[in-house]
């Protein structure tokens, strides 16, 4: 979808907080990324985790912020 783009530039801060020891930001951005894809996903009147978005690069990003928050 057109606003995916926002979960793929979280993801970029997300991987540079990881690589440069900012674990608190780091926590913050899964935390983030996980509320954005709802609200992507509720304003498209959509589940989250549908088969929408696999492969998409935020997608994967996504599935392994859930699981480590799970």
């Amino acid at each position: 979808m057109a606003d995916d783009w926002i979960l793929d530039v979280l993801a970029d801060l997300r991987t540079f907080a990881e690589r440069n020891g900012l674990g608190a930001t780091e926590r913050h951005l899964d935390q983030v990324m996980i509320t954005v894809s709802g609200e992507l996903a509720s304003m498209r009147g959509i589940a989250q985790g549908t088969a929408q978005g696999i492969g998409h690069v935020g997608e994967l990003h996504r599935q392994a912020a859930e699981s480590r928050n799970s």
